[in-house]
């Protein structure tokens, strides 16, 4: 059974985790613009980030969890919009628990 609190609670963290990954990747890419290559790594920093949170979970996570987690990938991947894909990864948690984990 999924805690409702320390799930939100984790899945803000994960959110402000990548939020601030992407804008000190920025700054940093702003002031290491001269470095040729530096760029595409700093861009790929914040999906690794989220993976790197999000991965372990999915492997002990329940059916509810794994599909928000597929959904939240798959709403990155599409739309690049970290606020949208977290958003509809914490709907699937907190509408979707009953139906989805129903044993």
């Amino acid at each position: 059974m999924v805690d409702s609190h320390a799930t939100l609670v984790a899945i803000a963290m994960m959110a402000l985790i990548v939020y601030l990954t992407r804008m000190t990747g920025y700054f940093i890419g702003l002031q290491l613009r001269h470095i040729r290559g530096i760029q595409p790594v700093l861009e790929a920093l914040p999906g690794c980030a989220f993976m790197a949170i999000l991965a372990p979970a999915v492997r002990q996570g329940s059916l509810s969890e794994i599909v928000a987690m597929a959904s939240v990938i798959f709403i990155m991947w599409r739309s690049n919009n970290v606020v949208v894909a977290t958003g509809v990864g914490m709907a699937i948690l907190l509408f979707g628990e009953p139906y989805l984990d129903a044993h």
